[in-house]
């Protein structure tokens, strides 16, 4: 069995179903409260544990139906090099390294002159907003403004379609990607609180809001979008 037989979609037998209008309720009411205008002065905290809450519940709603790859994502940094090599991407003089608190990088094995080209990848291995728009993203893409508008939401979505995607030409790359990452929109409610008395806790709680808008937002549309089609499907077969 080759490695994209590892792709598989949880479906935890302890999770109970969730009507789609339920999940659609919780959806609207976050997208309302994440549009809302800024609370007033001293009131961030408490609107931050407000969405958070709704998040939460979504989350546990959702718990089971993701996407995951057994193993470890070291276990496929082999097949990411040979990948890259297949593709026409440099290879030589350097490996996927540990850096301890610093996490993966390449390191050098061999001595690098200054100004040496020693890196080069094809094109054809980027995930970029053109492609997006040539993938299954592409009629979303073509009509939806706020996602022609932000890139960073187009790669986003585009790597999640991806990765659900069993014959991805990016799988490779895609399974070496960590599973949890050390900034703070991944922060747990308690460690979000340390920040209170920073300055960066203006940033770290307006990021939550706008990421949870935009997830709420582009849910629906998807939501909608797949009922259209469902809707042209049932009427061509008639």
């Amino acid at each position: 069995m080759g490695k994209k037989s590892r792709v598989k979609t949880q479906k935890s037998g302890a999770t109970a179903a969730v009507s789609p209008k339920e999940m659609m309720n919780l959806i609207s009411e976050l997208l309302q409260k994440c549009s809302s205008a800024a609370p007033s002065a001293g009131k961030e905290w408490e609107e931050y544990v407000q969405i958070r809450t709704l998040v939460e519940k979504i989350r546990k709603k959702q718990k089971g139906m993701s996407v995951t790859f057994e193993g470890n994502r070291e276990e496929n940094f082999s097949e990411l090099m040979a990948w890259a090599a297949d593709c026409g991407a440099s290879c030589d003089g350097f490996e996927i390294s540990n850096f301890a608190d610093e996490g993966y990088g390449l390191k050098a094995t061999r001595d690098i002159k200054a100004e040496e080209l020693f890196l080069w990848i094809p094109r054809k291995m980027l995930m970029t907003v053109e492609s997006a728009k040539n993938s299954v993203l592409g009629p979303l893409y073509s009509q939806d403004r706020i996602l022609q508008a932000m890139g960073n939401v187009s790669l986003a979505l585009h790597l999640l379609c991806e990765r659900a995607n069993p014959a991805s030409p990016w799988l490779p790359y895609i399974r070496t990607l960590p599973a949890h990452y050390d900034t703070p929109l991944y922060f747990h409610e308690d460690e979000v609180r340390h920040l209170l008395a920073t300055q960066a806790i203006a940033d770290v709680l307006s990021q939550y809001k706008n990421t949870a808008r935009q997830y709420a937002y582009f849910y629906k549309v998807i939501q909608v979008r797949r009922s259209e089609c469902v809707c042209v499907c049932v009427c061509v077969c008639v």
